[in-house]
């Protein structure tokens, strides 16, 4: 049952969310400090676990954030591989760059709204819009214009272009693929991890996957927030 707490994997490889998993939803991006005790307890799982981050910010920026920690890591959905705050490589074609660029230039003008450059790849934030269902309305007649090699991808008051194909389900099972003897614990709170969701589910019975806050999902098990979060993980240490 998606509501169900989930269990203890006892060979368990680590896929990790930021922003609403580790660190609590905030207005600007940049003040979204993890949860007190997520440093040291993401160093002590990496010590015993493979542990990855999967995040839709650009690995670059989630450095401050996790410094010294040199975990494993996708970035931008999926679109980037490599280490938070360290090296990162884009899988993006040139095809997928110049639409984004197109896209960027054409982004409405509405009071309320902000943009979220994450180098190639950026995100629309209206959480501070007066109006959300108006501005809404007018960014869903922008993304109608995007190029086919892009999807759009709606979060919570917030839309982001992202290269079609490449997101975190398919990270994820990539992953997963070369730890055949680990099982898969996914742990996220946003409407892209629903991809990885899906993605380990096809391919592994016993994958732990679980949704983190309220809402639909297609996960197995459900937290409640980054406190259930951090509480859950400090298990794998006992």
């Amino acid at each position: 049952m998606p509501d169900s707490p989930p269990p203890v994997a006892p060979r368990p490889l680590f896929f990790l969310d930021y922003d609403g998993t580790l660190a609590p939803i905030v207005d600007e991006p940049s003040e979204a400090f993890p949860h007190p005790e997520a440093p040291t307890l993401l160093q002590q799982l990496e010590a015993r676990y493979p542990v990855w981050i999967v995040t839709g910010r650009h690995l670059r920026d989630l450095g401050p954030f996790l410094p010294d920690l040199n975990l494993q890591a996708i970035g931008l959905h999926g679109a980037q591989d490599g280490t938070v705050g360290g090296t990162a490589q884009s899988r993006l074609t040139e095809d997928m760059v110049a639409a984004l660029r197109q896209m960027r230039e054409t982004v409405p003008d509405l009071d309320g709204v902000w943009v979220e450059d994450k180098e190639h790849t950026f995100a629309v934030h209206y959480r501070q819009a007066a109006d959300k269902q108006r501005v809404r309305e007018r960014l869903r007649d922008w993304v109608v214009e995007a190029p086919d090699v892009l999807d759009a991808i709606w979060g919570k008051d917030v839309v982001e272009l992202r290269p079609d194909g490449l997101d975190k389900g398919a990270a994820v099972t990539e992953i997963a693929r070369e730890h055949p003897d680990r099982t898969p614990v996914y742990l996220g709170d946003d409407v892209t991890d629903e991809d990885a969701f899906r993605a380990l589910a096809a391919m592994d019975d016993d994958a732990v996957t679980v949704k983190v806050g309220d809402g639909e999902t297609r996960a197995r098990y459900r937290l409640t927030g980054p406190d259930a979060v951090v509480a859950y993980l400090r298990q794998y240490l006992e």
